[in-house]
């Protein structure tokens, strides 16, 4: 049953087949002790990091030479110690090839990829190193395993960091850094059962760490207990005074004015550059909220400035940087993988009651209030911010290749129509095995506006949202909100401008070839006049009208995006205008057309 009572209309074979699969899907889960509930997420690259975790980055192995035992290691850990990494890297690999695939070598090679900022060819190493066996390094196997989280959750490979983490307590239960980390990740993952009971072990056997009270100030923020989480954000700063994110988290909620002592912390965190890059970035943020609240809108922008050069200088140091010429070819690829013609032929009609409703747009387009808009009806459950349909379209990108398919995707070919199915069923389980069981389905997800087209083509009868803005307000909120861990493009003017050009370019070719049901909901219409346009959102999408859509603020469930709190409340209008504050700053942004 749904949780409004409706019975899912799979008929009772098909029902039978659904649930087997799943429940075959469960069980393999369970057998790596419950990673995630077949959470296949892979979000913009994470915040995670060593420095965060309080892990010192290349040192975890602490190899020691007395172990390694050959002239040829110890000239690569000459060489590694001199940061001649790209002679120290060919060297070890000839060591290699030449049959010394110990631990310990496999380890150096980590540290060695480490440093050449190669996370995916670190985590190999790290993996070939625990398969290598037998060393006097795995003595604490566990920091391997802990490692191995961390780079798995910067990469947004959040399954796999899971499983690293959890190997890590199996070995040596109780470490701080991989319960935090397996927290953090299911948060990540919006499982919040899960995250609660790590942060109860954690308030259990760390109550003295700041970190143990932040991440219980995310749970009560995420179910809209503002006065608990500001408890909670409180007593972390009381372990840990220059702790940015628990101080931001603070400020966002509630705004101080500027002789506030929270203003005061913030301006002496953000301009200490001894401390750590995310804690002062989050105090950056905090501080242009204070600015904001109290009219200062020079010093506002110039605080935001500061903080996304210093995010943008971060995550470039670990080899994440925009690059204008890969959006554009991604771009150029979806428009030449679904021309009009991909559209003449569809897959056969499900023979199940299932209509999904997909919801995107840039970020801070108002995709969260339309999701919990639709989401408040009573015929309606939401699988929130997850990635299912994106790693569905991975896998059939990566299977259509493997099978020598290329060109414009064509259902009418058999071999097309077949893996479109399989992409198609495969979603269906992942859904199913969250323990969604209606018959209409709201999957928020921003970035699949770049998947339309897929989503158009595995079903026929999805009811695309996609969520307009004015193109300021939405570039201006990006650079404005505190987004540190996501996206590089987030934190350069340039880049944002130039972004919304490919994803502008992306949607009027959309909405040209993707036949219907394609709606477009305007966010300046909708705050302006909500109950005309909520009731005509509904109609659109094929829905019977629910007063409960109206007062959706009503609506109770968790929510992790940054519009948390805007959509726990009636629509207002005070948001619309925020970037004119800002216009005489934003450059590139200020001269977008409007929509």
């Amino acid at each position: 049953m749904s949780r409004h009572g409706n019975p899912w209309s799979f008929s009772d074979r098909l029902k039978r087949n659904y649930k087997r699969r799943s429940l075959k899907k469960l069980t393999f889960f369970l057998t790596v002790d419950n990673v995630v509930k077949n959470a296949k997420s892979r979000l913009a690259a994470s915040a995670k990091s060593s420095e965060a975790l309080n892990i010192s980055e290349p040192d975890v192995m602490n190899l020691k030479s007395t172990q390694i035992g050959t002239d040829t290691l110890c000239h690569v850990r000459k060489l590694y110690s001199e940061a001649k990494y790209d002679e120290a890297e060919k060297a070890l690999f000839e060591f290699i090839e030449a049959g010394a695939k110990s631990a310990d070598t496999y380890c150096l090679l980590a540290d060695i990829q480490h440093a050449l900022v190669r996370p995916d060819h670190e985590a190999r190493a790290l993996e070939q190193a625990l398969a290598a066996g037998a060393s006097a390094f795995l003595d604490n196997p566990e920091k391997i395993w802990l490692r191995l989280g961390v780079i798995r959750a910067s990469q947004g490979d959040h399954v796999a960091a899971v499983a690293a983490y959890k190997q890590s307590l199996r070995i040596k239960p109780d470490q701080f850094a991989a319960l935090y980390g397996l927290a953090q990740e299911y948060l990540t993952l919006h499982d919040l059962d899960a995250a609660y009971l790590c942060i109860k072990d954690l308030k259990s056997h760390f109550p003295h760490e700041a970190r143990t009270h932040l991440l219980a100030g995310h749970i009560h923020k995420a179910l809209g207990s503002t006065a608990q989480a500001q408890k909670c954000y409180y007593r972390a700063l009381a372990y840990e005074p220059e702790l940015g994110e628990a101080l931001y988290n603070l400020v966002e909620m509630d705004p101080p004015g500027p002789d506030n002592p929270l203003a005061a912390s913030a301006a002496k965190i953000a301009s200490h550059n001894h401390l750590p890059a995310p804690d002062r970035i989050n105090a950056g943020f905090a501080l242009a909220r204070i600015f904001d609240q109290s009219g200062r809108y020079a010093e506002a922008f110039e605080q935001t400035r500061r903080a996304n050069n210093l995010a943008r200088n971060t995550l470039k140091t670990r080899g994440v940087s925009y690059v204008p010429e890969l959006a554009e070819r991604r771009i150029a690829r979806a428009i030449t993988e679904y021309p009009v013609s991909s559209f003449h032929t569809t897959l056969d009609p499900l023979p199940i009651e299932f209509t999904p409703v997909f919801v995107f747009g840039l970020p801070r387009s108002g995709t969260t209030l339309i999701e919990q808009i639709i989401t408040s009806h009573k015929d309606v459950q939401t699988v929130g911010e997850r990635s299912f349909a994106r790693q569905c379209e991975l896998r059939f990108r990566k299977t259509r290749l493997e099978a020598g398919r290329t060109g414009p995707v064509d259902p009418s070919d058999k071999t097309d129509a077949e893996l479109l199915a399989a992409a198609r069923e495969q979603y269906i389980e992942d859904i199913f095995a969250c323990g969604m069981d209606g018959s209409w389905i709201v999957d928020k997800l921003p970035a699949n506006y770049q998947i339309a087209g897929f989503l158009r083509a595995i079903f026929p009868n999805a009811r695309l949202v996609h969520s307009m803005r004015d193109p300021r307000a939405t570039c201006f909120s990006l650079y404005w909100s505190n987004f540190h861990t996501h996206e590089p493009w987030y934190h350069n003017l340039m880049h944002i401008a130039h972004y919304y050009r490919q994803y502008s370019q992306l949607m009027k070719y959309w909405q040209r070839v993707i036949p219907g049901p394609y709606i477009e909901v305007d966010y300046e219409d909708l705050v302006h006049n909500p109950q005309e346009q909520i009731t005509g959102l509904l109609h659109r999408i094929g829905l019977p009208f629910d007063s409960a859509c109206l007062t959706f603020y009503d609506y109770k469930r968790p929510i992790l995006t940054a519009s948390h709190a805007q959509v726990r409340r009636p629509i207002y209008t005070g948001a619309i205008d925020h970037w004119r504050h800002y216009a005489e700053w934003l450059g590139p942004v200020r001269d977008l057309q409007a929509k």
